[in-house]
């Protein structure tokens, strides 16, 4: 087993994705020898990945780290201007935003580009976390060719390897009093994509569209759109769940589509689109809670693997790229213990951020009476909103242009004023569910009760690998 010297580095980076990356640009910029550990092979194909958003937040810790960063995403990516709520094909609410549309290997290209300029930053890629010893502060990884390596005495480690993080999980095991929640989205997703150069002018390439709990769609910057739907293992049917691409199947999907999505069917896809749908495997992921965003003092967790979101939230690039920042601020004014000062600044909207993701989850998976207690809400907020009662909703200071205008919130506000603003409302709209009695059964207790009863209906969700790719 050979070795790499952890001391030789500042700081050590475990995970390439975006938080990893703009955190190692960050601390370079300080002047600070990085290295960055990542499973994969230096990543090329940017249309592999799944389109984000970029919204204030994200750009504004973008413009901390290089204002060229934000200008190469805008020269990249493509704006988004709204964002059009539309359960059951019936549009209940339109919000002005701001923001980048981008794949979110994009985003991390511009980011590794930046960071290949540093001659303080070292790359090691085909490096696969195995092990990691927090005593001996060591970790010890797999490369391309099967070979171990272990990193020895490290200083200070900066855990950006994703949702399901190893080093997390090694905190989770090997420190007193660090402990962390790991909650599934309850749910799945699969993709399915339109041909790109679509002809057509119906659907507006400058809006994103929430399908209420069904998906989202949005157009790529390479002119495809991209059409998620919400995957619910041992509820829905199998033309959802299944893999292969049966006439009948493909039927069910289209008139699925047509049901909920009726603009999309209409305009956006072909026969062929629905039939690329089973070639693309559902997969789910966690929504994340971590105790503290420094466990053993020399660790600091960021991005994915602190405080994981699930995609409605919309924050999970976004966050990431805000907790680098934090980081190299902290690294900054506080070169004494940089990591405590930022879980001091920074873990109240960590879980702040939870409570976000779980609030969108509920609106995910959920029950008839909820669903319709959510429409009732959101369409009280928009009267509020248009009447000046209130100046914006939780939306205008994510995605919207108030977080433009008005400036950024934390999330811990965000939480605040949300539960402000919308408590009288969803006691109304629960009472009137109540008494029409509409049913409060969620999609999610049949799954419960097949477990229960040993039912074979039950589909584990699928479990990606886990990576030190990153958030």
């Amino acid at each position: 087993m050979s070795t790499i010297a952890g001391a030789d580095f500042d700081y050590v980076v475990v995970g390439a994705g975006p938080a990893g990356l703009a955190a190692a640009g960050h601390l370079a910029k300080g002047g600070h020898k990085v290295a960055i550990f990542d499973f994969r092979p230096r990543p090329e194909n940017v249309f592999g990945s799944y389109p984000v958003v970029l919204n204030p937040r994200g750009l504004q810790a973008l413009e901390r780290l290089d204002p060229a960063l934000v200008t190469k995403a805008n020269e990249i990516g493509m704006d988004v201007k709204e964002l059009h709520i539309v359960p059951d094909n019936r549009t209940v609410a339109q919000v002005k935003t701001f923001g980048t549309g981008i794949m979110r290997d994009q985003a991390s290209q511009i980011l590794l580009e930046h960071c290949e300029t540093r001659d303080t930053i070292k790359f090691f890629w085909e490096h696969k976390l195995e092990e990691a010893n927090l005593e001996a502060h060591s970790l010890t990884f797999t490369t391309a060719d099967g070979k171990k390596v272990t990193l020895t005495d490290i200083r200070q480690l900066v855990a950006a390897d994703g949702n399901r993080s190893r080093i997390r999980r090694a905190c989770a095991a090997q420190v007193p009093d660090f402990t962390a929640e790991e909650l599934p989205w309850g749910f799945q997703l699969r993709f399915m994509n339109s041909k790109a150069g679509l002809q057509q002018t119906e659907v507006n390439k400058d809006f994103h569209y929430v399908l209420g709990d069904k998906g989202y769609v949005c157009q790529q910057p390479n002119g495809v759109w991209s059409v998620s739907l919400r995957v619910l293992p041992g509820v829905d049917e199998d033309f959802l769940t299944a893999d292969d691409a049966t006439e009948e199947r493909v039927t069910k999907l289209r008139e699925y589509t047509e049901k909920y999505a009726g603009f999309v069917a209409k305009h956006l896809l072909t026969e062929e689109d629905y039939k690329g749908f089973y070639n693309c495997h559902a997969f789910d992921g966690l929504v994340v809670k971590c105790s503290c965003l420094n466990p053993a003092g020399w660790i600091v967790i960021i991005g994915d693997a602190c405080h994981a979101v699930q995609p409605a939230t919309g924050e999970g690039i976004n966050s990431g790229l805000e907790d680098a920042s934090i980081l190299g601020q902290c690294v900054a004014e506080h070169p004494d213990d940089p990591f405590a000062a930022y879980d001091r600044l920074h873990r109240a909207d960590a879980h702040a951020l939870q409570l976000l993701a779980l609030q969108a989850r509920d609106k995910v998976v959920t029950s008839p009476r909820q669903k319709v207690s959510n429409v009732m809400v959101t369409i009280g907020l928009g009267i509020a909103k248009r009447t000046g009662i209130i100046e914006g909703t939780i939306q205008d200071f994510m995605l919207g242009e108030l977080a433009k205008t008005v400036g950024v919130k934390s999330y811990a506000e965000l939480v605040e004023m949300e539960g402000r603003q919308s408590r009288g409302l969803k006691t109304f709209a629960d009472g009137v569910c109540k008494v029409l009695r509409i049913s409060k059964e969620s999609p999610l207790d049949q799954v419960k009760q097949d477990v229960s009863d040993g039912s074979d209906g039950e589909r584990p969700m699928a479990k990606p690998a886990d990576s030190a790719s990153g958030s």
